[in-house]
């Protein structure tokens, strides 16, 4: 019998049709959030401690045969770094794997890689409040290192829906 353990998915991994093709041996077995987290956009997706916050997540029973795929695809260990986290699952405690960054600014993803996430998002039935927060966030954070545009007005783009093919660079 194969060895398994417990992954906890927070970006693109929570895409089913993505996690189908890189790990094909592993299955979903709930969705829960990791408390006094935060998601944070890098380019890619991370989480970082923050009080009182939350994370929305998908955990993972991830198949030994999957996990050198999976460590390719996430970078590791240059890119991101696994760390063992406590986590609660249906009342029982664990300690599950958890994909970090090792490093990196606060930068908004790409339009492809963020509607990647926003799908894992809706066939997971997630609260998408917190991938709005994060890109938000990585958006003021890119404007903000920039010099201000005297010209520049806000308001024009107060009505722009991010699902109407909203077009983002790094």
């Amino acid at each position: 019998m194969q060895k398994k353990q417990l992954y906890i998915a927070y970006g693109s991994n929570i895409n089913l049709e993505q996690m189908a093709f890189r790990c094909p041996h592993s299955k979903v077995v709930g969705i829960s959030e990791i408390k006094d987290f935060e998601l944070e956009f890098r380019g890619v997706a991370t989480i970082v401690p923050k009080e009182n916050a939350s994370v929305p997540v998908l955990i993972w029973e991830l198949d030994e045969r999957d996990l050198p795929t999976l460590n390719r695809y996430e970078g590791y260990p240059r890119l991101y770094r696994q760390e063992e986290m406590p986590f609660e699952l249906y009342g029982k405690s664990y300690e599950v794997m958890a994909y970090l960054m090792n490093r990196g600014e606060i930068s908004p993803p790409s339009q492809q890689y963020y509607n990647t996430i926003l799908q894992g998002y809706r066939e997971n039935g997630l609260d998408e409040s917190f991938l709005q927060t994060a890109l938000e966030n990585s958006l003021q954070m890119d404007f903000a290192e920039e010099e201000p545009d005297e010209d520049f007005d806000m308001e024009e783009f107060e009505d722009i829906d991010f699902d109407d093919n909203f077009q983002m660079e790094l």
